[in-house]
């Protein structure tokens, strides 16, 4: 599948390769890009850092390089910020971007939208990158969202008990312990919703015994019909005894009664809406009958659920439902390319009690599932990606199934501790490894892979745009998708840095050539690309493309070495004029730090601005640690917690108004 200036292309091209970003060197300097292994992804990956990390961006990454791949994905969204992976705009203007990001005074809201539109453009060619990528993942991908108890997205049935693998009789036989676990859990899950606190022991082992022989004898348990088959073989049990004892001596008939009465519960009122929507099918999420052809991600938003032993219950019925559909495809041929990913982000949920994989003594509803996945999941063609920014709530026995670790910024040593652990048990323990966990900055990782090759990368900038949806949003994405924002939109931000005075449709058609020009370059690299798959020694296209897509690295590189040349010049005596301190002619042009806007290097008879009616440049760089920006020389003091963001200056009225995100800041400054 073709995929941009980094991607892979239709044709055969490195089908088998991720590109999430670019190696570091020693001094945090971009260097090659890194190609992360598809087949990496079937023996799982675990990705942690603390907030503010860009863990969660490193997974939507992978997401995206998969789905260009034809992988489909299940994700659980607990927060809203992964249902934005639908939100990959087929034009980076201001009314496609508008609907999706909020200000405080709407008035600001066009001028807001097409900082935000230049701002991604921007960072999309700084990783080589282009529009053209955008548009071919609209058109290859497809993100749905479904929402449990909820209109907000498609509706989806979660249910009580899911359906059993199409192979238990033969795993009661010979995975005696697999299929134990699968019954008891999906018990444990059933009475902890019915019967949320006290004494549930025996109802537990009672309802395991009633699972278990439905399940032996083909009696469908899943829906409302299911939990009606449920009730009926409570108050009237199949079988007369539990173990060597009888029902009553049990269980006795007035606590089954309650049990009945609780799981009846489940079909009136509120608690009936789990189970009413769409049927939760592992064929629909992953895409399987789709007939445009387009690779699906399925999103399950439960970001309008707030309690963590709901949202458990769901993570739980999904894993299962995924054991089962797994088991049903049988074996991945192969064993080196994904069938599926599913991706769970803040598996340490809020720590203790409330982690989704807990550590001891805590036991979450959905752990055993979990467990099932990350330890059977590799060899069906399941990969599981698991992220957290609590990593000292997590159990570390249970992710040693996972070969792949990219370890993020970690605020506290409890976790940097934790995180060494895990490695070590992954034999991987450097003397300075606790040193350089603590070192990265936003969206700087230390990847090992599978093989224990220890990579440190930077994440690239993603194909979608990265928000948080809120639920006015997802009800506008559910009735319209991606539609444009209706109405007029005040867009006037002066493009004052090009080096003509141009009438505004002048400035739009300079835009619109800059903009080409960006999806022209970015199409050279992908057709220099091609070269180096056909001729791996070609060393100009491997210049061509290191210049293209890293300008300012190059020249930095260039005169380092002209430095170095310059110092030896001194010790043999040359002649100083010899050395070339500054690169000229297409060096010089690829190293200037300028924005679109700031114009060609060629003559023009129009009239020139004055510096004193010319309006300053409104670029965009990232916020300091402390929450602090540089502009026009001067320091200007944000939050703290946007570090790491790109904030772009907007000049209004002789004050400066900065934007994160397409949100118009409250703080301004008088200039």
């Amino acid at each position: 599948m073709a995929s941009g200036n980094a991607r892979t292309a239709r044709g055969g091209q490195r089908v088998s390769e991720l590109y999430i970003g670019k190696h570091l060197d020693p001094h945090g300097m971009l260097g090659e890009l890194y190609r992360h292994k598809l087949s990496d992804l079937i023996t799982h990956t675990f990705i942690c850092g603390g907030s503010g990390s860009g863990k969660t961006v490193m997974g939507k990454a992978i997401i995206e390089e998969a789905a260009l791949k034809g992988i489909p994905s299940i994700i659980v969204d607990l927060k809203g910020d992964l249902s934005s992976l639908a939100l990959a705009f087929g034009e980076l203007a201001a009314p496609a971007i508008a609907p999706w990001i909020e200000v405080e005074d709407k008035s600001t809201l066009g001028r807001a939208a097409l900082a935000e539109a230049n701002s991604f453009r921007k960072r999309l060619w700084d990783w080589g990158l282009a529009e053209t990528n955008v548009r071919e993942f609209a058109n290859l991908v497809a993100v749905e969202i479904f929402t449990p108890r909820s209109e907000l997205g498609r509706r989806v049935s979660i249910p009580l008990i899911s359906s059993p693998p199409p192979d238990i009789n033969m795993l009661f036989e010979e995975d005696p312990d697999t299929a134990s676990v699968m019954v008891t859990s999906m018990a444990e899950a059933l009475v902890r919703r019915v019967i949320p606190t006290g004494q549930r022991d025996r109802e537990t082992d009672f309802v395991t015994a009633l699972i278990e022989h439905a399940w032996r004898t083909g009696i469908d348990l899943t829906g409302e019909a299911g939990l009606g088959q449920l009730v009926s073989m409570i108050l009237e049990p199949p079988f007369a005894t539990i173990g060597v004892l009888g029902i009553d001596d049990h269980i006795p008939e007035n606590r089954r009664q309650k049990l009945a009465q609780a799981v009846n519960g489940q079909l009136v009122g509120a608690a009936a809406n789990w189970v009413r929507g769409e049927e939760m099918s592992i064929d629909k999420l992953a895409g399987t009958n789709r007939v445009d052809g387009k690779t699906q991600i399925s999103v399950i938003n439960l970001s309008h659920i707030p309690d963590f032993e709901d949202q458990s219950f769901v993570v739980a019925q999904i894993a299962f439902a995924i054991n089962a559909w797994m088991r049903k495809q049988g074996s991945a041929p192969g064993g080196n390319r994904p069938r599926l990913l599913f991706f769970l982000d803040e598996i340490g949920g809020g720590g203790g009690k409330t982690a989704f994989y807990p550590t001891y003594p805590y036991i979450s509803t959905c752990k055993p599932a979990l467990n099932i996945l990350v330890k059977q999941g590799r060899a069906f063609g399941v990969g599981c990606i698991l992220a957290t920014q609590n990593p000292g709530d997590i159990d570390y026995k249970g992710l040693s199934n996972c070969a792949t670790w990219i370890v993020g910024k970690l605020q506290t040593k409890r976790d940097r501790d934790k995180v060494r652990e895990g490695l070590t048990d992954a034999e991987f323990s450097p003397s300075d490894l606790a040193k350089k966990i603590a070192r990265p900055k936003t969206g700087e990782f230390m990847l090992m892979n599978k093989e224990g090759d220890v990579h440190f990368i930077k994440e690239r900038w993603l194909l979608t745009y990265h928000c948080t949806l809120s639920p006015e949003q997802l009800r506008r994405y559910k009735a319209k998708v991606l539609a444009p924002y209706e109405g007029s939109l005040n867009t006037d931000i002066a493009f004052d840095d090009f080096e003509v005075t141009a009438t505004s449709n002048e400035q739009e058609e300079i835009l619109s050539l800059w903009n080409d020009t960006k999806d022209a370059i970015g199409k050279a690299c992908n057709l220099l690309e091609k070269i180096l798959n056909l001729d791996t020694a070609s060393e100009k296209a491997r210049l061509w493309i290191s210049i293209l897509r890293d300008p300012d690295g190059f020249n930095r590189r260039l005169q380092d070495a002209q430095s170095q040349l310059a110092e030896y010049a001194k010790v043999a005596s040359l002649p100083e004029d010899t050395i070339t301190q500054e690169p000229s002619g297409l060096m010089k042009l690829l190293s200037e730090k300028k924005s679109a806007s700031q114009g060609p290097s060629f003559n023009d008879s129009r009239a020139m601005p004055s510096p004193s009616s010319a309006k300053p440049l409104g670029d965009s760089v990232l916020v300091e640690d402390d929450g602090s920006v540089i502009y026009k020389g001067r320091k200007f003091q944000l939050y703290r917690r946007y570090a790491g963001k790109s904030v772009t200056f907007i000049e209004q009225n002789g004050e400066l108004l900065f934007t994160i995100e397409g949100k118009v800041l409250s703080k301004k400054y008088i200039l």
